[in-house]
């Protein structure tokens, strides 16, 4: 894959008209600005469809009528954010180059438009806006690791991710039952959310029946991890299998034979994950006759070992970046920033800038994620405006 590197880029490209590089589908820019967002409704919508699907899922119960019309609200919203950004690549290139810049140059002509286009997110609830930042936080350091591994500074491994994986649990869990605490929670989209720090106590108990008066549910323990643990391998087992069957269902039949054991793996590492939490903690619970935030520490350390059975890098950073955001609004919470500050919206718009302006110059080191959500997103626009930008610089090679 060819690097648009500053260089190149600006040798290639900055003389040349819109249609070879920013809508090279059609000639006018009207016409491409229209037909973009035509693209971007149908992609928008299709891709948070799947996005809301996951996170219904991922709560492990019955939505309420009342929860299903706030859940589609949501979504409709969403969708208006995604069709906005990715239409308006387009439209804003156009017009900076036709009000501001007489040329194109590698910073304004991916990273400018797509770090405006990123106060979108403002059609977002608040609360989503956290949500978001922290995905695409997430992603730029992820985006920064293959940077170091391409540049032979770093090297990456399953074995290191999941140690990493252990580590940020073992933070994440305790802050998270620290944060149970608090008045005001800060938005969280995780597997699963601990119970809080149990104020009961008792003698310890010995041996596997019945639960400790400490112990933080409610049953017996064996119940109480077992029920997790098949909840979290199911969900698992659906995400994966809906993201493998959804794109062949015109073709049922080659739909089943493309499932495969291998797709258990996720289920394994979910059940593993929440399984292994939930016993460590009881097993602490019912051999000190109390409970503690603290035992999140040793639980989330040795429940990250359930990773290994489907390793992700994106994954692998997730718990550090979602144990920021804890601290970050505590921040908040504490007067340490003001709450005036649209902090989570323009870091929301530099990530945004960032990660786009790679999927384009830098698509070796792009997160995937991004490839996946800028082709489904625009319909498979950004693949054309992509390859229509490394085109022109082959020809100048």
């Amino acid at each position: 894959m060819v690097e648009a590197s500053k260089h190149w880029f600006e040798k290639a490209c900055s003389n040349a008209p819109c249609n070879t590089l920013i809508h090279p589908w059609t000639q006018k820019c009207t016409d491409a600005t229209a037909s973009m967002l035509m693209s971007c409704i149908r992609g928008s919508y299709k891709f948070y469809a799947m996005v809301y699907l996951i996170q219904i899922l991922m709560k492990g119960k019955k939505l309420s009528k009342q929860e299903m019309i706030e859940q589609f609200k949501l979504y409709l919203k969403s969708g208006i954010f995604g069709l906005t950004v990715g239409s308006s690549f387009v439209t804003l290139n156009c017009i900076f180059r036709a009000l501001f810049f007489s040329k194109f140059s590698y910073y304004t002509t991916v990273l400018l438009p797509c770090t405006v286009s990123g106060l979108a997110v403002y059609f977002e609830p608040p609360y989503r806006r956290v949500l978001v930042v922290n995905l695409f936080v997430n992603l730029v350091f992820e985006y920064w690791l293959r940077t170091l591994e391409m540049k032979g500074w770093l090297r990456r491994s399953p074995g290191k991710e999941t140690f990493i994986f252990m580590l940020g649990s073992a933070a994440f869990f305790y802050l998270m039952r620290l944060e149970r605490e608090n008045t005001k929670r800060t938005p969280l989209f995780w597997f699963f959310t601990p119970p809080r720090v149990s104020k009961e106590v008792g003698e310890p108990v010995k041996g596997i029946k019945g639960r400790s008066p400490a112990c933080p549910h409610k049953g017996n323990c064996i119940n109480y991890v077992l029920k997790g643990t098949a909840q979290l391998f199911g969900v698992g087992c659906l995400m994966t299998m809906l993201r493998t069957i959804i794109p062949r269902i015109l073709t049922p039949t080659k739909a089943l034979k493309s499932l495969r054991l291998s797709h258990l793996k996720l289920g394994l590492f979910f059940g593993g994950y929440i399984g292994i939490y939930r016993l460590v903690i009881c097993l602490l619970c019912r051999t000190y006759g109390k409970d503690s935030a603290l035992y999140a520490v040793p639980a989330g350390f040795l429940a990250g070992a359930a990773f290994r059975a489907s390793p992700s890098t994106p994954i692998a950073l997730a718990p550090l970046t979602s144990s920021f955001q804890i601290l970050g609004s505590w921040a908040y919470q504490k007067g340490m920033i003001p709450e005036h500050w649209p902090v989570v919206e323009l870091l929301y718009c530099l990530c945004q800038g960032l990660l786009f302006h790679a999927r384009v110059m830098h698509e070796d080191v792009c997160p995937r994620y991004i490839i996946n959500l800028m082709h489904t997103v625009t319909s498979s626009k950004a693949d054309e405006i992509q390859a229509a930008f490394i085109q022109r610089i082959l020809r100048t090679l």
